[in-house]
């Protein structure tokens, strides 16, 4: 990277961030800490020393929720012949683990195998996926627009309220930057590339599985279109799915079940909203008015996420190209389907398409306001989550 502004933006980047860690070792004691959460409503592997009135510990605390059970597999791998598939408090430490994709925590048990220290490493981790993130998209949109838009779009997705989780131990850092080199390959038409981190995008979190059909749809239409020859294809396809068919033989090795990660899930959700996601989605949608602005299953901020992500990609679906506007499409219908309303706006983080229309939109001075609401909101949750408060 011989480019002088590119440095220049990389180090605002990293400073940004240093003060945001600084900021939560010196004021996360202006939000009390939350036990009944901790104590009632999330799992944990390593026990943050505040519930036994000991002092806050950075690295700890950003380790909430979901972030726990990826330690847990990181370290001591998925239990064999996990106890049974509901929701009591046995499989809550036992078979809940399959609910987790291994890619992100096989990441991490590599990082943490010479540190010995898996807060540390996993802190490490995520700066890590973060600056690989931050050259990865320059890479993307450099070539698709300017490098104007690159920088945009960047501290758009990193300083969205909720982007606390890419500092966080989730999947979403990992997740984002093999969606990039995945769109990158498929946008230039390298298919085997593009199906190598596709493969991995399978095996980190399931809404990469909806990427598949939309692969296979790219890969068949430049096969009719003689762009590539039936060898190509297949050896694509193969690529494609092996990490996957490793998962599945893991899962019936240990369980013997291939698909047991879907039925852990499946219980859950039918236990949290029913047997039909689609159906409580829409119902929270008609009673906005009478929920709270956040909590766990139904809140506004997620509610009012669907609509404004909805009216943006039908806004952008003529600005953007035709592959990332597929890509962000699809992560937007993934969780309307299969989930409730839970943590919708987390995941549209991971949407970075989205982030690009809005630089393309916005003009120095709605950008400079945008990015300071942005800012001013990832500050402000920042405090709430390293206290144990649910915020997405």
């Amino acid at each position: 990277m011989h480019n002088k502004k590119f440095w220049v933006y990389l180090t605002i980047f990293i400073t940004l961030n240093t003060f945001l860690f600084i900021y939560l070792l010196l004021f996360n004691a202006t939000v009390p800490f939350s036990k009944f959460d901790y104590t009632v409503n999330a799992h944990h592997y390593f026990t943050d020393q505040r519930i036994n009135g000991g002092g806050f510990n950075l690295l700890r605390a950003l380790g909430q929720y979901d972030a726990q059970w990826y330690l847990k597999i990181a370290n001591e791998g998925y239990p064999k012949n996990p106890i049974d598939t509901n929701l009591s408090d046995k499989s809550e430490l036992d078979g809940m683990s399959y609910a987790f994709f291994p890619f992100y925590p096989l990441v991490l048990s590599m990082v943490n195998f010479p540190i010995k220290n898996s807060d540390l490493a996993a802190f490490l981790l995520a700066n890590l996926l973060m600056l690989a993130n931050f050259v990865s998209l320059f890479i993307l949109i450099r070539n698709l627009s300017s490098e104007n838009n690159a920088f945009k779009t960047i501290f758009l997705l990193f300083f969205f309220p909720f982007s606390i989780f890419y500092r966080s131990y989730f999947t979403e850092g990992l997740f984002l930057l093999l969606l990039v080199w995945f769109s990158y390959y498929v946008i230039n038409k390298r298919w085997l590339l593009s199906a190598l981190f596709l493969s991995l995008l399978l095996v980190t979190r399931p809404n990469g599985i909806i990427l598949a059909p939309l692969f296979l749809f790219f890969l068949g239409k430049a096969y009719l279109y003689k762009e590539i020859t039936m060898r190509t294809f297949l050896d694509s396809f193969v690529v494609s799915i092996l990490p996957f068919i490793g998962w599945l033989t893991l899962c019936f090795l240990y369980t013997g079940n291939a698909f047991y990660w879907f039925t852990i899930q499946s219980s859950w959700n039918i236990t949290q909203h029913g047997a039909f996601p689609l159906l409580h989605t829409i119902s929270t949608l008609f009673h906005f008015f009478s929920l709270s602005w956040h909590q766990f299953h139904s809140s506004k901020i997620d509610v009012l996420t669907i609509v404004i992500v909805g009216i943006m990609l039908f806004c952008s679906r003529k600005k953007l190209k035709p592959e990332l506007w597929l890509i962000s499409l699809l992560l937007w219908l993934t969780p309307l389907l299969t989930k409730d309303t839970m943590s919708f706006t987390r995941y549209q983080i991971i949407s970075f398409p989205l982030f690009m229309y809005l630089s393309q939109i916005t003009n120095r001075t709605t950008y400079g306001i945008l990015l300071s609401i942005f800012c001013s909101g990832l500050f402000f949750l920042s405090l709430f989550f390293v206290n144990w408060y649910w915020v997405g």
